[in-house]
């Protein structure tokens, strides 16, 4: 592989803002935006160009919704107007023009059927497009595209389209440790607008996979705040486990609000990877000045 470089621009200052991003040898270019700030998005580049964008929510995992249109704008436009449950997202086009909506459609297809392959998301679109009709040089042009998409999505924290590390263990919680199965509370990775929305305001958290065995056994959840807060901050006594939807996973319900704890940091040198949810003991929590000590 090549080493490449890749610029993201906050356009007003914000770094929670529209953000504009660039890739070195690429005529694409994305626009990475707050669902908040849409109105200002009708100014941006590639606005009213054919485009491909996904839509995220913050759950436990992504969730996510990926869709072409073009121009991109009036597509985005109804997703504003629906409410639908997303609160940021990003599309791409390209700058030559050389994305047209025939390619944005194979781009859509073939996003989709990653991230049903690597189910590292919870995938939102009910309809399952097929890859459209094109010529051997347009199909061409919208892969080397979609290459270039591939390297950057995952440098912007997007996962869902590229396959976990192998110690990474997907299909269940990480166990408190290989010769034990000892728990009472499971740890979960959490985003800021998520921990606040679902954690902290409606009491519950969402779109857990959990071994049907081990639901018995959990009688506390805790929440590790990504970056950059990087630490457990609080915990909550777990009222119901039910099935999210019709995803295989579940939801945990509070038996009231969530309870703060001086926060229990992972530090620099950790070995701990909080990519995805851990069983744990709560006492040990509760006595733990940093993250490795939950998992001595």
């Amino acid at each position: 592989m090549q080493p490449f470089s890749i610029t993201l621009f906050a356009t007003t200052g914000d770094p929670e803002g529209i953000r504009h991003l660039d890739k070195s040898n690429w005529s694409g270019f994305g626009v990475v935006f707050n669902k908040e700030l849409f109105a200002s998005l009708k100014h941006e580049p590639g606005f009213n160009q054919a485009g491909i964008y996904i839509l995220f929510g913050d759950a436990a995992e992504e969730t996510i919704y990926i869709g072409e249109a073009d121009p991109v704008g009036d597509r985005l436009k109804t997703h504003v107007s629906k409410k639908e449950g997303w609160s940021w997202g990003v599309y791409f086009v390209d700058r030559n023009h050389k994305i047209g909506k025939t390619e944005v459609q194979y781009l859509e297809s073939e996003l989709i059927n990653l991230a049903k392959k690597y189910d590292r998301a919870i995938l939102m679109n009910k309809n399952i497009p097929n890859p459209p009709t094109m010529s051997p040089v347009a199909k061409a042009t919208a892969q080397a595209f979609l290459n270039d998409m591939l390297l950057i999505l995952p440098m912007l924290g997007i996962n869902a389209f590229t396959p976990g590390q192998q110690n990474e263990q997907l299909d269940e919680v990480q166990p408190v440790s290989e010769e034990s199965d000892v728990f009472d509370t499971i740890v979960v990775p959490a985003r800021s607008d998520g921990f606040n929305k679902r954690f902290i305001e409606e009491n519950c958290w969402f779109a857990i996979r959990i071994g049907a065995k081990y639901i018995r056994k959990i009688k506390y959840i805790a929440a590790y705040q990504v970056a950059p807060v990087g630490a457990i901050t609080h915990y909550a006594e777990v009222d119901s486990i039910v099935p999210y939807g019709e995803t295989g996973k579940f939801q945990l319900n509070f038996k009231g609000k969530a309870i703060a704890i001086t926060p229990i940091p992972r530090t620099e040198s950790s070995e701990i990877n909080m990519q995805s949810p851990r069983y744990a003991v709560l006492e040990k929590i509760q006595r733990a000045n940093c993250l490795d000590d939950v998992w001595k």
